[in-house]
């Protein structure tokens, strides 16, 4: 019988073997780096109060951990407690034994438990949690630029940042949240550590004495035998204004006579259109003449593991104007009891769970891709040409009604790691 409880600091030794073993690129086994990564996980144990381990026992023996995250996030403009899960691990010995679906069905109840609706993850596979129930989130674009193709004009307000204006960056980094969907509100200690990294470079942007922007990025060996040729790696780029944005792209322009490329990850799929020369140095020529511009991922996934809970939540309306009793059939194999049939009328962009009524229309969908759905990363009329949702009525009127009530400008937007 598998247990699912917090590992304990004389247990260290065993997430480190069982980590290494199951992560063996982060070459954790070394001696150097076990060290150095049973450091960080004291650290967390005794200090972090948002981040904890967990670990799956058989017989009082750890045979899987995996890392929890309290995360704030901005989900349609209302700041919502969320569950993230990272570092998901199982020892070599106990492979193709439901060890990992264990540690999730303990993850998701135990954020169930504690009222949170919404979860999310990076996939070491996107099919294997997608059969859990998660769905895809927005996709991210990497850029190789030129720093000449960038536009250029003033940069007169660009600082360097250090430790030392840690408060106003945090500061300028939660007024961001608050306007982002599916940001995360990064911490203290989070940013702490981050500004702690000694090849880093931040440079900001501030005007009037308010800091408005960051950017922070590091150089990157380019050519095998030339090390004056470097790439410039963008690692967060964050700004309030455009204002901001230009003086922040002005800098990297002004690089070019060190910078071979820039390499630069968004989620901005118009980001194309602030470049004169797009393309990425590759000269790959798609047919009949499309110049390859970026490469392109999917990562972030989103689950709702408590789909009354989660309407419930929203405290801004998020949804479109249409006036609308809607059944809600949702299917959910991996946490039944999430799934089921929901009354919802929407008016003026807020849902209410009612009893009694009549709907107008019917829907059904995997609760996957109900997560896309809510969340932004899809629309409702794309789900149903692609055949991932079913209407009972299917006229056309229908259809755009749904699209228009679901509709989201902004798709969910991430740069924290976990």
């Amino acid at each position: 019988m598998e247990e699912i409880r917090p590992v304990t600091s004389e247990e260290v030794s065993e997430v480190v073997r069982i980590t290494g073993m199951a992560y063996p690129g982060s070459n954790l086994l070394a001696s150097e780096n076990a060290q150095r990564f049973s450091e960080r996980v004291k650290d967390t144990l005794e200090n972090d109060p948002n981040v904890s381990f967990h670990g799956c026992y058989r017989n009082d023996q750890l045979i899987g951990m995996m890392r929890w995250h309290d995360l704030s996030m901005n989900v349609h403009g209302t700041q919502m407690l969320t569950g993230g899960i990272g570092m998901v691990a199982v020892d070599l010995l106990h492979k193709k034994e439901k060890v990992a679906k264990t540690m999730l069905e303990g993850f998701i109840g135990s954020y169930r438990e504690r009222g949170v609706s919404l979860v999310s993850l990076y996939p070491f596979r996107v099919d294997f949690y997608k059969q859990m129930g998660f769905g895809v989130g927005t996709k991210i674009h990497q850029y190789r630029i030129k720093p000449s193709s960038l536009p250029f004009g003033s940069k007169d307000k660009i600082i360097y940042l250090g430790m030392e204006n840690r408060e106003e960056m945090l500061a300028c980094s939660h007024r961001i949240v608050r306007q982002t969907h599916g940001m995360i509100r990064k911490t203290d200690r989070e940013l702490k550590k981050f500004l702690e990294q000694p090849e880093q470079i931040v440079v900001g942007y501030k005007n009037e004495g308010k800091l408005g922007g960051y950017l922070a990025f590091q150089f990157q060996r380019a050519h095998e035998e030339n090390k004056m040729i470097n790439d410039l790696v963008v690692k967060e780029f964050e700004y309030e204004s455009q204002e901001a944005l230009n003086q922040l792209l002005s800098f990297l322009h002004s690089q070019a006579d060190q910078v071979h490329r820039i390499v630069l990850t968004t989620t901005d799929e118009d980001f194309h259109l602030l470049l004169s020369d797009p393309g990425n140095g590759t000269n790959n020529l798609l047919p009949s003449v499309y110049h390859e511009s970026h490469t392109s991922g999917v990562g972030l996934m989103y689950r709702v593991i408590d789909v009354p809970g989660f309407f419930s939540k929203l405290a801004q309306p998020m949804f479109g104007t249409e006036q609308l009793t809607l059944r809600l059939t949702i299917r959910d194999s991996f946490l039944p009891e999430n799934e089921g049939s929901w009354l919802i009328q929407f008016s003026e962009g807020r849902p209410k769970l009612i009893v009694d009524g009549e709907a107008e229309v019917s829907v059904s969908m995997d609760i996957s891709d109900f997560s896309s759905l809510v969340m932004g990363a899809v629309s409702f009329r794309k789900l149903y040409t692609y055949g991932l949702v079913e209407v009972d009525a299917a006229a056309a009127e229908a259809i755009s009604k749904l699209d228009r009530l679901f509709f989201i400008s902004d798709k969910p937007r991430s740069t924290t790691p976990f």
